[in-house]
């Protein structure tokens, strides 16, 4: 479990500690302070070995296309390149892990050959495919984006994004470890086939009914979940007492956001889940259970959490929930501008409850 995390020039972020950390751990602050770049931050920390999503944060935001000379750009602070991306972890047991991220020119050089002039030097022919250039050349650049993580005692792994011609790959490394991240977009399109995967693999282990419990918070007549398979696809149905099964799609955003996340913990058993705006299409008045559904979901897969919100609702609903727990393992995070650079400003029990009763601005 992330004990502390430190970011440098990574999106909006010139230098951010963000520490303590707690099991449950909720981000909050005004548009545009970088709620959502801090879980991207942590995503591709524990996410080292895979460079792709470098590409997929931006894919999520809505950028989908980029110039060649431009790939990542975005990831580093004021889009300048020259300055390494460095994400910093400790875990609980004080172990140190680091991912560098950095852009690298990848030179080619091509040069056409005055054949007929080699000849008259020469007397003789050369091939076309001759190794000879004459200082007639052209250089062309292509960039490469480094992704180095050093764990500590000294492991480096690397990977990279680079171009082959005009298709960007990906050289992936090979984790040390097998635990998972899952980052749940705040506009991002559920993946059938994902959903009932880890559906699938709850039900093989006959712990489904988790699942159900949690629904039910919206869902109060819902008592069976199945896999159906309609054109090729499988879908989600749900048994709320009709003549027949419902898809899950259609029993609304709420009920399709609360499987995501409950699935999500799941199945990122030792791992972390990130959800960027944890209330999106979630009614205030049910926030509470919902919380409390998810702090006994983290703690019996052993799941870390990070979440953003903009709702005080929200905040309140989680205080809350985990005051009337048997553990308050929940932290607030705000963050704010201070004097020009971004900090975070921490929230334990006492300090939350003193800001919730003062009506202290705490989104």
């Amino acid at each position: 479990m992330y004990a502390s995390f430190e970011i440098k020039n990574f999106r909006c972020f010139s230098d951010l500690t963000f520490e303590p950390l707690e099991k449950v751990n909720l981000i909050a602050g005004k548009n545009n302070i970088g709620k959502t770049a801090l879980l991207e931050a942590i995503w591709m920390h524990h996410g080292y070995h895979n460079p792709e999503l470098g590409i997929r944060v931006d894919i999520f935001r809505g950028l989908v296309a980029f110039k060649e000379d431009e790939i990542m750009s975005s990831l580093f602070r004021e889009f300048d390149q020259s300055k390494q991306i460095i994400l910093t972890s400790k875990d609980t047991q004080d172990q140190e892990a680091k991912l560098k991220i950095s852009r690298k020119e990848s030179t080619t050089i091509t040069a056409p050959i005055d054949f007929e002039a080699y000849k008259q030097r020469h007397g003789k022919e050369i091939s076309s495919n001759s190794e000879l250039i004459t200082s007639e050349s052209t250089e062309t650049s292509k960039p490469e984006i480094i992704f180095e993580f050093i764990r500590h005692p000294r492991t480096s792994i690397k990977s990279r994004a680079y171009f082959d011609k005009k298709d960007l790959k990906f050289d992936q490394a090979t984790r040390s470890d097998k635990t998972i991240a899952i980052y749940l977009a705040s506009n991002q399109i559920d993946n059938p086939q994902v959903q009932a995967e880890r559906f699938g693999n709850l039900a093989v282990k006959k712990t489904e009914n988790e699942i159900i419990k949690i629904l039910k918070i919206i869902e109060p007549n819902l008592s069976k979940l199945i896999v159906r398979f309609v054109g090729g696809i499988p879908i989600i149905y749900g048994d709320i007492g009709m003549n027949r099964m419902i898809p899950l799609p259609l029993l609304g955003d709420g009920i399709g956001r609360l499987l995501r996340i409950a699935l999500a913990i799941a199945d990122a058993t030792k791992g972390i889940v990130l959800i960027d705006e944890i209330e999106n299409g979630v009614h205030y008045t049910v926030l509470k259970n919902v919380w409390k559904a998810i702090a006994q979901l983290a703690r019996k897969y052993s799941t870390q959490i990070f979440a953003t919100t903009h709702s005080r609702e929200c905040i309140q609903a989680a205080y809350e929930a985990f005051t009337e727990g048997k553990k308050y393992d929940f932290l607030l995070h705000r963050l704010e501008r201070i004097r020009g650079k971004i900090s975070n400003v921490v929230y334990d029990k006492e300090a939350l409850e003193a800001a919730l009763k003062a009506k202290f601005e705490i989104r």
